[in-house]
């Protein structure tokens, strides 16, 4: 009997069930695919990290050194030193690399070098995770650069740098798990020996070197990057632990499947909402049933039997399909994951984990049905066959009258008044459409910010119109003065500053020396948006960045010392302020130029600036490339996109997606509110209809009504993703070392587009919905 009752009532409500269906459906494949997308991560990583061999700390280094030196510190430190190895890059820039149609890589914010493949760790590896092996000839360009160039297996690239010049074939993706990420700034593409040799001999490109250590198991990093600067070995660059490129490696595909499981997560409650407004709509329809089935002795347990076995039949097949669906969306997330970590290393793994989004969201919709369901305990039987079960229980006070209606039609002025009326009815309406509109806009928002100029700041970069990058050279000390003069003597620049990054020694918290990154050059021209405090305006200050101020770091605060060490001499230094950084793990820091600049390990150097109004911004940038050949001249905003490429290609395909399910799922709920609402009101509409009103105005009185709630829905879903989403994001970012995002609304987007498109889709559902609902036999409605 029960079975016979739950067929008839999905033949009865088809819509209805097809709707829940759907939200149930929906909310299974997007949680499905983010677990899937995660279970998939982890192994990826480990089997790249296992086949790879990467370093546990790298130095980069430039300028010449002794190699007996660094195996001198490494035979004292076996401890905790297993291997070591250097890996002599062949850096050039991106003009001289030259493919297709007469096009360079010239504007790329990333530092290109050729090498060969070391022999003992820290492997370049191909797209099936084995150990690169090119032939003479050929070439292994990395993953980024066949990405954003478009190059293929098979294309020809030439190298170009004074009398060398060589063509070379593409023959293999590089899989680079140190430098995979467009989060790191350098990228290594594979040679040949013969090939890197004949390079090498013809001098093309400055010569870099990466001083790599795979330590003991063991082994203490910290001790030997002590002990390292302490034997004052080179350290002409930034040193790099091993888990910063294990955060740069996950970043994208993890923050991607976080902002999945987010949507799963708002989708599982519209799915709830959903079941709640589809069980007021049938129990109105039922009432009168479920008294027949009390006054004749069936038990409350078995009446409840009846429409939970309904959710559970839909919950199963729902959960089942977006499972299965799961396996084809998947892929439209994680194909950046099996590009750049593993094509499948995984096995079946992530299929069984899964599993666990259909399982977990069943047991969640089944235990919230049985909540819900408990209202059939509360009504007698008597109260069943005498009254509507979702009718208010006493009589509301009589508010806003017709009389004093001055401003709107009468239709439209009914339908705003019975949301006043039966706000507790609407008020289920308005919440969905709150979470809906939070549900798309968050993402946009995300995706707006990420390609703002305005990110340059939580990069630890003061927003400018371009900046240009000098290597590590003989002469970058006299290539700096006399780009500075230049530009003093330029008309066309309006405003610059130059900026120079050294390795310092810092106290840590246990009284230890640490190294510290820090940024000397006058910050009131480019400023930064400071967490705390502001800039460094003289000697004796410095701000330092999050993650350096943190518990984590150095466990500061505005106003505490800092104690460097330069030269052999301590300085004491005040914390001004505390800013957001990103980049080089998030840990640097920023200081006046009164510290002066430590000339034994200068890390980069570069100029900010903004072109005079009516220059050619692109113009400026190439005549300065052209004059400064071994510069990097990039747009700052260009800047930003190309680091974050992937994060924001990804987040791109999320706002589309994102945007036409939540609208699919406003049309669906809006007529399965609909249909609540009309059984509720069929006497009522034959009454208004017996006294003269027209279908067309009955309709316009629900169109009024359900407009007023989708208006004031998208306004506070919007208002909600700028305050609560901007919470939510900061402290997902705050691991990489930005605790307060402000995200970007692009007003026209976030106040006209969606709600113009929403309106139109609702008022749409509201037309079709409403012509049936509004007609038929007035004396059969009278009698209901």
């Amino acid at each position: 009997m029960f079975l016979k009752m739950v067929r008839d009532d999905f033949r009865r409500n088809k819509i209805i069930t097809a709707a829940v269906f759907l939200f149930i459906m929906f909310a299974v494949m997007l949680a499905a695919s983010a677990v899937h997308n995660i279970a998939h991560l982890i192994p990826s990583m480990a089997d790249l990290q296992k086949r790879a061999v990467p370093a546990d700390i790298t130095q980069m280094h430039s300028g010449e050194f002794v190699q007996e030196d660094i195996d001198r510190f490494t035979e004292a430190q076996r401890e905790h030193i297993a291997m070591q190895e250097t890996m002599v890059l062949l850096t050039l820039d991106g003009s001289h690399i030259h493919f297709g149609d007469n096009q360079t890589m010239a504007g790329t914010v990333q530092d290109i070098s050729f090498v060969v493949q070391n022999e003992k760790f820290d492997f370049i590896l191909d797209l099936n995770n084995e150990k690169l092996d090119v032939m003479e000839g050929g070439v292994a360009v990395p993953i980024y650069f066949m990405e954003h160039y478009h190059l293929k297996i098979g294309d020809t690239i030439t190298v170009k740098s004074g009398e060398y010049a060589k063509d070379f074939v593409i023959s293999d993706y590089a899989r680079d798990y140190e430098m995979n990420a467009s989060l790191t700034s350098s990228k290594r593409f594979v040679l040949n020996q013969a090939d890197y040799d004949e390079m090498y001999t013809m001098q093309a490109g400055e010569r870099e070197y990466l001083i790599e250590f795979k330590l003991t198991e063991n082994g203490d990093s910290q001790a030997i990057q002590t002990a390292y600067i302490e034997a004052g070995l080179p350290a002409n660059g930034p040193t790099v632990e091993g888990e910063v490129f294990l955060l740069f490696n996950a970043l994208s595909d993890a923050a991607v499947a976080l902002v999945i499981i987010l949507i799963s997560m708002l989708m599982i409650v519209i799915a709830f909402l959903c079941i709640r407004l589809t069980f007021l709509a049938t129990m109105d329809e039922d009432v009168r049933e479920i008294g027949i089935m009390k006054a004749i002795g069936i038990s409350k347990r078995e009446i409840r039997k009846v429409y939970l076995t309904k959710y559970r039949i839909m919950s199963v097949i729902a959960g089942l399909t977006g499972y299965l669906l799961s396996f084809f969306v998947v892929h439209l997330f994680n194909r950046n994951m099996r590009l750049y970590l593993s094509s499948d290393s995984a096995g079946i793994l992530p299929y069984v984990l899964s599993f666990a989004a259909p399982v977990v969201i069943y047991f969640l919709i089944v235990m919230y049905c049985k909540s819900v369901l408990k209202r059939i305990d509360k009504v007698s039987a008597v109260e069943a066959l005498r009254s509507n079960m979702t009718a208010p229980g006493k009589k509301q006070k009589y508010r806003f009258p017709l009389l004093h209606n001055r401003f709107f039609s009468l239709n439209y002025y009914m339908g705003f008044r019975d949301v006043w009326r039966r706000f507790k009815i609407y008020r289920l309406l308005l919440l969905i459409y709150i979470v809906s509109t939070f549900m798309a806009i968050l993402p946009l928002h995300v995706y707006n910010t990420m390609n703002s100029p305005e990110f340059s700041t939580y990069m630890g970069i003061g927003k400018s119109d371009m900046r240009i990058d000098l290597r590590m050279t003989d002469t970058i000390t006299a290539d700096f003065t006399r780009l500075h003069e230049e530009l003093v003597n330029d008309s066309d620049i309006e405003k610059h500053a130059a900026y120079i990054t050294s390795a310092y020694q810092v106290k840590n918290t246990e009284g230890s020396w640490d190294y510290i990154y820090i940024e000397i050059g006058d910050f009131s021209l480019f400023p930064l948006n400071y967490l705390e405090g502001r800039a460094p305006q003289g000697e004796g200050e410095i701000t330092l960045s999050y993650a350096n101020a943190s518990a984590s770091g150095l466990n500061k605060k505005v106003g505490d010392e800092v104690v460097i060490k330069a030269g052999g001499k301590e300085k004491t230094l005040t914390v001004t302020g505390i800013y957001q950084d990103i980049t080089n793990g998030g840990k640097t820091a920023k200081a006046h130029m009164d510290l002066g600049i430590n000339n034994d390990a200068v890390l980069w150097m570069h100029v900010s600036m903004n072109v005079a109004a009516g220059v050619n911004i692109q113009e400026k940038m190439n005549n300065y490339q052209t004059t400064y050949g071994f510069a990097k001249v990039t747009d700052v905003r260009d800047y930003t996109q190309q680091t974050l490429g992937n994060i924001i290609d990804q987040m791109g395909v999320i706002v589309i997606g994102g945007m036409i399910i939540t609208v699919l799922m406003i049309v669906l709920i809006t007529a399965l509110f609909l249909r609540m609402l009309v059984s509720k009101d069929m006497s009522q509409m034959a009454i208004m209809r017996s006294i003269g009103l027209t279908s067309k105005q009955i309709r316009h009185q629900y169109m009024a009504a359900t407009l007023m709630v989708l208006v004031l829905g998208t306004l506070f879903g919007a208002l909600a993703s700028n305050y609560i989403g901007e919470f939510l994001v900061s402290l997902a970012m705050s691991f990489m070392g930005a605790a307060k995002i402000e995200l970007v609304q692009v007003v026209w987007q976030t106040w006209l587009l969606w709600p113009l498109l929403l309106m139109v889709a609702v008022a749409i559902t509201l037309s079709v919905s409403c012509k049936p609902a509004v007609k038929g036999d007035l004396s059969a409605r009278l009698k209901v």
